[in-house]
């Protein structure tokens, strides 16, 4: 079971990826198996009418059709491919407007660690490493950077963004199931970049909101 609305989106593109690829790879191997054995060399066999010889200018071969054959087949691929992919690019990079109180997150990027903040009362509420988000409610991430350039990854959700100084890149994303996961920086940022971990902590709906309370700020 996928674990985010991310890694639905590309586990679906992968998946028509790969679909794609067998089922060409099928037409080109049975075709080369079917050729290979229709033509091959028999004590009867003679040099075809068309063979080139040196010094003189070969015959055309082939046929019109079968170029249009095989551009067409060829578009029909790389437009399934393109329409696939440009489509959950989409999906992933429009995040939606309206999210649950507390669910809109700015992220700030530090040299070694991750910073959450909560709009939250008169005062945002900060925490350091762990990010916690309700599970089946959209989240939405404004990530920007303190210092150098960082990148934003949480490992199984199939989700990564840059963290740029004086730039805000916004993702979303939306939780199937409560557990814990790993974010990670995956852009080298420094000496303490392979220490540069934190934890997305999917909570039950009750749970995240009975926290996201006893932090309001009046």
């Amino acid at each position: 079971m996928a674990v985010s609305s991310t890694q639905v989106q590309f586990d679906s593109l992968f998946g028509l990826f790969t679909y794609l690829a067998i089922a060409v790879s099928i037409v080109v191997f049975g075709l080369l198996i079917y050729f290979i054995v229709k033509y091959r060399e028999r004590p009867s066999s003679r040099q075809p009418d068309d063979t080139p010889i040196l010094g003189r200018i070969p015959p055309s071969r082939g046929h019109a059709r079968s170029v249009v054959l095989t551009v067409s087949l060829s578009t029909i691929i790389l437009v399934a491919l393109i329409i696939g992919s440009f489509g959950a690019i989409d999906n992933i990079l429009t995040p939606p407007q309206n999210v649950c109180q507390g669910c809109a997150i700015e992220v700030i990027a530090h040299q070694f660690y991750w910073e959450f903040k909560y709009d939250n009362g008169t005062k945002p509420y900060r925490t350091l490493d762990i990010l916690r988000v309700p599970v089946e409610e959209n989240i939405r991430l404004n990530v920007t950077s303190a210092d150098v350039f960082h990148d934003l990854g949480i490992i199984g959700y199939s989700i990564k963004t840059d963290a740029i100084p004086g730039r805000t890149n916004t993702i979303w994303f939306y939780p199937n199931t409560t557990g814990n996961f790993t974010i990670q920086c995956f852009e080298l940022c420094g000496s303490g970049h392979a220490t540069m971990k934190g934890i997305l902590m999917v909570m039950s709906q009750a749970a995240y909101f009975a926290w996201y309370n006893s932090t309001v700020v009046h």
